[in-house]
């Protein structure tokens, strides 16, 4: 038991030191607030902030009626530290003067930025635009804001100037398929030159057009172009209307409605084995087209 004692409860020779130099040094911080006490030096009361403060709780005992019709008091000039090197007063930012915006503590640099702003056109639509101008401080603008009263355009002495006339367009007018030139052509909506000169050689190939929807199968007409225009078009039968059966190809049968490539092949191979067509009742002597058939087709067709 001894021993145990021995070896927890004995400290060495260094030990023994660093003991003694702690508890010295608890002592000196002890002691030390009773030998020292710091001298505090009392805080500079600011005349104008105090005066600000007790105007502000004045007016905020007195509700919010009194703030509105006096938002100046929370933004009096005692509050920044340029009291004596600016005054504030309302001001129209569209319309101040240079001398204005100095009147106001505003830097010359500033100054210059807003007159060239106006001059190119610029406009403060409202009292927070100040805050987008360049070099515009913070501080200034928060102070010059409750301030700013912008003129409002009287629409009924200004209607001039601010009345956008509306855009006028020039009115199209109905096209006849059949009878319609290149410039009546080109004034539809997406139609040019090149297109109008296509429609009017593909009206003359098939001898006339027998519908409104064969306009839309010339080449380089869109679905769009086609949906634009439709309902500015008519139509009125030519005297030679239809397409001609003894001159017309395999790819212009297909252009006329209800023919198929295999119906228009047809037509033409038996023209081929059989010679030219007397009438356009021929048609039937050709296997699969039948009465129903024929009637969907005979009224684009004609024989010469």
């Amino acid at each position: 038991m001894k021993r145990i004692i021995k070896d927890y409860f004995t400290f060495s020779k260094k030990e023994r030191r660093a003991v003694i130099i702690l508890l010295l040094l608890m002592a000196v911080f002890i002691a030390a607030p009773h030998f020292y006490s710091p001298r505090f030096t009392p805080p500079v009361v600011n005349k104008a902030l105090t005066d600000y403060l007790s105007r502000s709780n004045a007016l905020v005992n007195q509700g919010d009626s009194a703030v509105e019709e006096n938002p100046a008091a929370f933004y009096s000039p005692a509050t920044t530290g340029n009291a004596s090197k600016h005054e504030t007063f309302a001001f129209d930012p569209n319309s101040a003067t240079e001398n204005d915006w100095k009147r106001l503590g505003i830097e010359d640099r500033t100054i210059r930025t807003i007159i060239n702003y106006r001059n190119k056109g610029g406009k403060f639509r409202t009292a927070e635009g100040l805050r987008k101008i360049w070099g515009m401080q913070k501080e200034d603008a928060d102070r010059l804001i409750p301030f700013v009263q912008i003129e409002q355009p009287d629409l009924k002495t200004d209607y001039r100037t601010n009345y956008q006339q509306p855009v006028t367009r020039n009115k199209i007018n109905t096209v006849d398929i059949n009878t319609a030139t290149v410039e009546e052509w080109k004034a539809l909506p997406g139609i040019g030159e090149v297109i109008a000169n296509r429609i009017i050689k593909f009206r003359e190939k098939i001898g006339g057009f027998t519908s409104i929807e064969q306009v839309h199968k010339t080449y380089g007409i869109s679905d769009s172009v086609f949906q634009k225009i439709k309902a500015f078009l008519t139509i009125s039968q030519s005297k030679s209307s239809g397409l001609d059966l003894n001159q017309a190809s395999v790819a212009d049968l297909q252009m006329m409605p209800g023919i198929s490539e295999a119906v228009a092949k047809a037509i033409v191979i038996y023209r081929q084995q059989y010679g030219p067509y007397k009438s356009v009742i021929d048609l039937k002597k050709i296997v699969f087209i039948n009465d129903t058939r024929y009637q969907k087709i005979a009224s684009n067709l004609r024989v010469e």
